[in-house]
């Protein structure tokens, strides 16, 4: 599932925090895409986990199993 560029800067308050906790300036976070590509989300969802901040749903990290090895 992508982001909107709209989501994520709502996720961290505004486009200057988005970008102090993706390491980007308020700048370059206004030249993404209104529909993020599949880099920037895991770099926003990553920086969100990362900080603590609640996620949008549908983007709870889910559970996976290491496959066993034989």
């Amino acid at each position: 599932m992508f982001m909107t560029k709209k989501q994520a800067i709502d996720l961290f308050g505004s486009g200057a925090e988005l970008g102090r906790a993706v390491g980007l300036s308020r700048g370059r976070i206004s030249q993404w895409p209104d529909e993020l590509d599949q880099k920037q989300t895991d770099t926003v969802v990553g920086a969100a986990i990362r900080l603590g901040k609640a996620l949008p749903a549908g983007f709870v990290p889910e559970s996976h199993t290491e496959p066993s090895a034989a």
